[in-house]
This record gives structure tokens, C-alpha cells and sequence, in this order.
């Protein structure tokens, strides 16, 4: 047995309270936006205090919640109140569910100018066009985009998008539909594309053949279920020694967390039996309360009629 060990004091616990305030901000900037307004920032007044820092609030991540919470919370209104503790100095944020184009529009408003990196994810048909196209118009420092399930944004937004945000590299535009006017609108306004993620599109070899003419620096593709693609001959040939990543149309997606699971009717119901789920215990509670006192009451009527006949 080594000798240090039997000599050794007693270990000493470590205090999270004695941590350097920058250390804490660190650790606790590991967690979400949500896990941090809804428990963190209670533990004790110096969580409290560093949470307050517009540090903390660089990025927001409001993504991965979970239906039961969206339910559950006001979101939105807990989202408005980080982007308010952020100052201006937000440069990523990550919105599920909820957002609408008065929310990016609260954004822009709240002066979050330097916003780097935005993901709208499952927000279907709440965000339009207008929306997208006022909000780009002041990112000009926006270098990742990721727009999933959010059905009414069309060419007309990417266009926009590829004006305002020059420096935009990494594009994700999946399960929207898409098609021959959104590959055109991508192909002749982001031309310094490094990622693109087409996830479900409905473009065609034309619009494939427009994006490699006219995104030179691009370097990974991700063309899964975008099945009127037919990648074969020349345009194979091309993808492979163009791209250093090509994810062909039957690839697998099994990394594709919306695949099969959240779109927007599924989402709505799943809702709606949770819902419905909160209704029926609601009511049980309830009934359970009801016949808890009407026993009560009978065993006090009970008691009174024996001492009476007493």
C-alpha cells in the first residue's frame, strides 16, 4: 500500500460558493436558458448575481424543452427576459416552438445587432417572410442560419437573407418544401456558403446544378429525403470531386432529430393529449377531494349520533 495514502488527510469537500465568479459563469453557461430562469439562478445570491451578468446571456438556448414544458411555460415572455439581461450582447440564440415575427422583431428592437448564430426550429407557420426579411435586414454579422420546420418562409426571405448577411457560412433550410425557387434564391445570393443542409427539400437537379455553379466555396451538402435529386453521371461525378461531404438523398437519418417525429400535426397533438392528460388528473384530484370530505363528513355525522344515543 502506498505510504501517502495512509498519511493522507481527510479530503477536503469542494464548496461551489468559493469558486471564482468567472469559473461559475462558465459552468453554469453550460446549462440552458430555460434550466437557468427556472431553478439555477435561485440556488443562493451569488448565482443570483451571475446570472444577472449580460455575459451569461451571449447565447440563449431555447431549444430541446420538451412539449410538456412549452405547455407548462410562458416561454416567450422567459426568452424576452434573457434577450433583456443580454444588453446588446447576444450572438447566438436558439428558438423552439414559440417564436413569431413579433418576437424577432423584439430582438432586433432589444438592439442584438450582433447576432452571429439564429436557429428557428418547429415554429411552422408563425414566422413569415416579412418577419424574416425585417429582421436579417440588421444581421449583418450572421454567419450560421438554421431554419427547420418553419413553413412559410420561402424564396423570397432567402433572398433577403443572402443581401443582408454576406457573411453567412453555414445554411440549414429543412422540411420547409423548399424546391427550384429556394435552390435558385440560395444559389445567386450566398455565394460564400460553406455548409448547406437541405433536409426534405423539394428541389431538382437544376437547382442542385445552380448552387454548385454558384457557391464555389461550398464544402458539405446535405441532400437526405430530397428525393427529386436523382444524383447519378455527370452531377455524381461533379458532387464528389466538388464537395468533401455529400449526404445523398437515401442516406441514413439517424442524426435528423425532426425526422418522423415533430412535424407540425404531430406536434399539435401531442399537445393536445397532454392537455388533455393534465385535464383528467386535474379532475381526479378533484373528485378525490370531494369524496375525502364527503368521508369526513359522514364520520363526524357518525360520531355525532352515537353520542346522542349515549
Amino acid at each position: 500500500m502506498d505510504h501517502r495514502s495512509i498519511n493522507a488527510g481527510p479530503v477536503k469537500k469542494l464548496n461551489w460558493l468559493d469558486l471564482p465568479d468567472d469559473l461559475t459563469l462558465m459552468i453554469i453557461g453550460k446549462l440552458t436558458t430555460f434550466q437557468i430562469l427556472t431553478s439555477v439562478q435561485f440556488v443562493c445570491r451569488k448565482w443570483w448575481r451571475i446570472c444577472m451578468d449580460p455575459l451569461m446571456w451571449r447565447t440563449i438556448n431555447m431549444c430541446n424543452i420538451g412539449i410538456r414544458n412549452s405547455v407548462d411555460y410562458k416561454l416567450e415572455k422567459m426568452c424576452r427576459h434573457a434577450i433583456d439581461r443580454s444588453c446588446g450582447q447576444l450572438v447566438d440564440i436558439s428558438i423552439e416552438y414559440f417564436a413569431t415575427d413579433d418576437f424577432l422583431k423584439y430582438i432586433i428592437d432589444s438592439g442584438c445587432h450582433k447576432l452571429q448564430r439564429l436557429r428557428l426550429v418547429q415554429c411552422f407557420r408563425r414566422i413569415s417572410d416579412k418577419g424574416l426579411c425585417e429582421m436579417v435586414e440588421k444581421l449583418p454579422l450572421l454567419e450560421e442560419l438554421d431554419i427547420t420546420l418553419c413553413l412559410n418562409v420561402s424564396s423570397i426571405a432567402l433572398e433577403a437573407i443572402g443581401r443582408s448577411c454576406p457573411l453567412l457560412k453555414s445554411f440549414k433550410f429543412n422540411d420547409n418544401g423548399g424546391g427550384k425557387k429556394a435552390a435558385f434564391a440560395i444559389a445567386q445570393n450566398m455565394s460564400n456558403l460553406r455548409h448547406l443542409q437541405l433536409f426534405g427539400n423539394l428541389l431538382n437537379n437544376s437547382g442542385l446544378n445552380a448552387i454548385l455553379n454558384d457557391c464555389p466555396h461550398l464544402e458539405s451538402l446535405d441532400l437526405r429525403k430530397c428525393y427529386n435529386v436523382k444524383l447519378e453521371g455527370k452531377l455524381k461525378t461533379r458532387c464528389d470531386e466538388q464537395l468533401k461531404d455529400l449526404r445523398d438523398p437515401d442516406a441514413p437519418c439517424d442524426d435528423f432529430r425532426f425526422w418522423g417525429l415533430c412535424f407540425e400535426t404531430a406536434y399539435y397533438d401531442a399537445t393536445l393529449d397532454y392537455v388533455s392528460e393534465k385535464r383528467v388528473k386535474a379532475q381526479v384530484r378533484e373528485a378525490r377531494r370531494i369524496n375525502s370530505g364527503s368521508s369526513k363528513e359522514k364520520k363526524n355525522n357518525a360520531k355525532s349520533k352515537s353520542k346522542k344515543k349515549r
